[in-house]
């Protein structure tokens, strides 16, 4: 056991993240941060199935896992976390990093009246009290750990590349841009953030010539382009997602989804969508392209 230890300490393949803290510090946000770096995150598993989870996923599976313990967790004990604190140090020693996450009370205060979110110890609604109680029953725990981050006053951008920093682990992977054609008949993708209509320019559909091709092919590429409202409608989509996907990588969101529709899906909106991913590529903006009635 010691040697498949030191392997996965050289290699740092498997790390296990345990994250601590109050109710509302941030521990969330640590977790969707890992998760997007390629973590198994679990939330609040009971204390009494951590040891069974772990060796199914780290020592048997050998997946890097995040796990989260505050006062919610079923079992909830501090001498209890301690001695899974010091039994996951002793087994995987520097594979494993354990990080206390801290806020002030005023702050955690902001949070939940910004949020209208329960505190999961509010009984009575005094919020105060509840707050308070979670600070004695996390007390003394961030001893053990081997980060301290305290996210009073920061924006969860800050606190993403400050998490990722610390642990040492690459940045998150740039935003890929998904391109989606789809019908408005058969409604609109789930997936798409940002959504355009193109039903406004010329329907190929009612050139005879035209109809049974899609927006793939060159001729009814053209005979769209040829439209005067396409190339600044173009130019202000491009424009929008030029501005926007920077600002997204700094936030760590995975993905940007960004869907044309139009009556049936194979004309007008394939042609945008192809568009939109030519001029991707020329600005090696990495994307996925979609089209739903194809």
């Amino acid at each position: 056991m010691a040697d498949h230890i030191e392997t996965m300490q050289d290699s740092m393949e498997v790390r296990v993240v345990l994250v601590i803290g109050p109710s509302g510090a941030g521990k969330s946000t640590a977790l969707n941060t890992l998760e997007d770096a390629g973590f198994s995150a679990v939330d609040n598993l009971p204390l009494s199935l951590i040891d069974q989870y772990i060796a199914l996923e780290v020592e048997t599976a050998e997946r890097k896992i995040a796990l989260a313990v505050d006062i919610r967790t079923t079992g909830f004990e501090k001498n209890l976390v301690i001695g899974l604190i010091q039994n996951l140090k002793s087994k995987f020693r520097d594979a494993c990093q354990i990080i206390y996450i801290d806020a002030q009370p005023s702050e955690i205060i902001k949070r939940y009246q910004a949020t209208r979110r329960h505190h999961p110890l509010v009984k009575t609604g005094n919020l105060n009290d509840a707050i308070e109680t979670d600070f004695l029953a996390m007390q003394g725990l961030d001893k053990f750990a081997d980060i301290k981050l305290d996210t009073t006053g920061s924006d969860p951008a800050g606190f993403r590349t400050v998490l990722l920093t610390r642990l040492e682990l690459p940045a998150l992977n740039p935003v890929p841009l998904s391109i989606i054609s789809f019908s408005y008949r058969k409604g609109v993708p789930e997936t798409a953030d940002y959504v355009f209509d193109a039903r406004f320019l010329e329907n190929p559909h009612w050139q005879e010539k035209l109809r049974n091709f899609s927006g793939k092919d060159e001729a009814v590429r053209e005979y769209i382009q040829a439209d005067v409202r396409f190339q600044p409608f173009m130019g202000n989509v491009t424009q929008i997602i030029d501005m926007v996907l920077p600002a997204l990588q700094k936030t760590g969101r995975p993905q940007l989804g960004v869907a044309f529709g139009c009556t049936g899906g194979r004309h007008r909106s394939v042609a945008l969508a192809e568009f939109l991913a030519s001029w991707a590529h020329k600005k090696e903006i990495k994307y996925l392209l979609e089209h739903l009635e194809l």
